[in-house]
C-alpha cells in the first residue's frame, strides 16, 4: 500500500513532538498538524482541510474538557463525521522521562498500524487465506522451495510464507524469482496486505512481520529477536496462531536449528510440521534439528513433499465436504 497519511490533533507542542516521532518511526507520513486550541480559534480551518490528504487521524485530546462554545461543538461534529480511522488519545502531556513512555509509545504504534492495516483491507476486498503453510529454509533453501512450487498444482486455495535466512536486500529478487515457474505469484511482505490464497509472500530479514488475525500483514519497525534473520520460530508461533489446524510447516535445506521451537507450537496447535529428507538437502542440521523434535509427520524430496501436499488438500478438501 502507499505510505498512509497521518494528521495530528493535540493540545501541546510536546504532545505534538512525541506523536510526529511515533508516527515516523511507523514509515508513515504526517499530513497536517493542529494544536486544539488553534483549531477552537479558528474552526474554519477545517473546512480548509483537503479530506483526502490524510488517511487516518491521530487525535491526543480530552474532548470532554472542551469548553462546549459554538467552535467547540462544530470540531467535534467534524471530528465524529470523519469517514477516515481516527485513533484518540489520552490527552495527557508525556514525558520521554517518565517510566510508562516507552509503553505509550507502543500502544500509540500497535493502534497506527492496526489502524493501516485495516484501511489496506477496506481497499482490498479480496478475502484472507482460509489454508496458510510456512517454507522454512536456509542454506539450500531457494532451490528446494523453487522445486517444490514447480510441481504443486495451480489453484489449490493455499498460501505460502516463505522464511528464508538471507542477506537484507535480497528478499525482492527471491520473491520475483522463487516462483517464476510455478502457479504462484511470489510478492515481498508489505505492510498492510493481506495473505491470499495461490500467493507466496517472502518475508523480510530486516524487519519484523506479524500478522493480524483476519490475515493482514503488519511490518514492524524492529529487528527480529535472536540470532537468525528473519527469525523462523517467530514466523511459524504466528502462523499456527492465527490459523491453527489451517495451517502446517515445511522444514527444506538449511543451517542451524532455527525452527524447533516453532514446530513445537505448530503440532500443538494442530498444525503439520514436515521436513525435507536430508540426505536431498544441500545442509541438513535445520531439518535433521526439527526432525529430533518428534513433530514431523512427512518426510521426502522436495517434490515428494509436493506429493504429499497435494494427496494431503485433495483428501482435506473430501473430508470438508462430507
Amino acid at each position: 500500500m502507499d505510505t498512509p497519511r497521518v494528521g495530528i490533533i493535540s493540545h501541546t507542542l510536546v504532545q505534538q513532538h512525541h506523536l510526529r516521532q511515533v508516527i515516523e518511526e511507523c514509515g508513515f507520513q504526517v499530513s497536517v498538524v493542529w494544536l486544539l486550541e488553534q483549531l477552537i480559534a479558528d474552526i474554519d480551518q477545517l473546512q480548509k482541510n483537503d479530506p483526502v490528504a490524510t488517511d487516518i487521524w491521530l487525535v491526543d485530546v480530552d474532548t470532554f474538557s472542551i469548553n462546549q462554545t459554538s467552535s467547540a461543538l462544530s470540531f467535534e461534529r467534524w471530528l465524529f463525521g470523519l469517514s477516515q480511522p481516527v485513533i484518540f488519545g489520552e490527552g495527557s502531556t508525556y514525558s520521554a522521562g517518565e517510566a510508562s513512555f516507552q509503553s505509550w509509545v507502543r500502544q500509540v504504534k500497535a493502534k497506527l498500524l492496526r489502524a493501516s492495516s485495516h484501511l489496506t483491507s477496506q481497499r482490498n476486498p479480496k478475502p484472507s487465506a482460509n489454508i496458510v503453510w510456512v517454507l522454512a529454509a536456509s542454506t539450500g533453501g531457494p532451490e528446494a522451495v523453487k522445486q517444490f512450487l514447480d510441481a504443486i498444482p495451480a489453484d489449490v486455495g493455499v498460501a505460502f510464507i516463505y522464511a528464508q535466512h538471507i542477506e537484507s536486500g535480497q528478499h525482492q529478487a527471491l520473491a520475483k524469482t522463487i516462483a517464476r515457474s510455478s502457479h504462484y505469484r511470489g510478492c515481498m511482505a508489505s505492510h498492510g496486505d493481506k495473505i491470499v490464497a495461490n500467493t507466496v509472500t517472502v518475508v523480510p530479514s530486516h524487519q519484523q512481520l506479524d500478522l493480524l488475525e483476519d490475515g493482514i500483514i503488519v511490518i514492524r519497525d524492529r529487528p527480529w529477536r535472536g540470532e537468525y534473520r528473519p527469525s523462523i520460530d517467530q514466523v511459524v508461533a504466528m502462523v499456527a496462531n492465527c490459523f491453527g489446524a489451517q495451517s502446517g510447516v515445511i522444514y527444506f535445506s538449511g543451517m542451524g536449528d532455527d525452527g524447533m521451537n516453532g514446530a513445537r507450537l505448530m503440532a500443538r496447535r494442530g498444525g503439520k510440521v514436515w521436513v525435507q529428507s536430508p540426505d536431498t538437502c544441500t545442509s541438513d542440521s535445520m531439518p535433521c534439528a526439527v526432525k529430533h523434535t518428534g513433530c514431523v509427520t512427512k518426510m521426502g524430496s522436495p517434490k515428494e513433499l509436493a506429493n504429499y501436499f497435494t494427496h494431503y488438500l485433495k483428501s482435506k478438501m473430501t473430508s470438508s465436504a462430507l
